[in-house]
């Protein structure tokens, strides 16, 4: 018996065979690709390369943590985007803190952050000026129409205002509200 001929695969076996290969491999990658994302996206994993810096605890003092409402800001929900495209790139960009976890002598102590807060706040202003504030629109999505009462009469106005300009003149919700989560360094 010619076991040969038995088992040749026709063309047609192998372009299915191949197909189904890639289509499982291709839903493997994806749902990795997506639970990876998802877990590192986690404040848990923000505060193992962060743990020592006083950056929770700063949020936690702020209106962003210490609110009437009980609502405490995940580091994400500020510091990534939410819009696809957006959110790849960040995440692409941020894995330079992970590099620097591992690298940087003292990354991970306040010292450190201390002595790079000017810089690192400038890179986070510079992000969301880029994005138009859209993590902060995400919540804060009544600020030109339908305002809380809560706001005063002056921020309606000055918003009402800035929303009446052009969108490329425009001020970004950062451009007026710098150390809503964390100092801003002066100077």
């Amino acid at each position: 018996m010619n076991w040969r001929a038995l088992f040749k695969p026709s063309a047609k076996y192998s372009i299915l065979a191949l197909l189904v290969v890639g289509i499982v491999i291709g839903v493997v990658g994806y749902f990795a690709t997506q639970t990876t994302l998802h877990a590192t996206s986690q404040d848990a994993f923000c505060m193992s390369c962060h743990s020592q810096h006083s950056l929770k605890d700063e949020v936690m003092a702020s209106a962003h943590g210490n609110n009437r409402v009980g609502i405490v800001v995940q580091c994400q929900q500020c510091h990534i985007a939410q819009e696809p495209f957006q959110y790849l790139k960040k995440k692409i960009i941020v894995s330079k803190d992970v590099i620097g976890f591992l690298t940087i002598d003292g990354f991970n102590t306040q010292a450190w952050l201390d002595e790079n807060r000017k810089e690192q706040a400038e890179l986070a202003r510079d992000y969301l000026r880029a994005i138009d504030s859209s993590t902060c629109q995400n919540c804060h999505n009544r600020i030109y129409e339908n305002q809380s009462e809560n706001m005063s009469k002056m921020a309606v106005r000055m918003h009402s205002n800035n929303f009446k300009k052009a969108p490329e003149d425009r001020k970004t919700c950062i451009d007026c509200h710098k150390g809503v989560a964390h100092p801003y360094p002066k100077g």
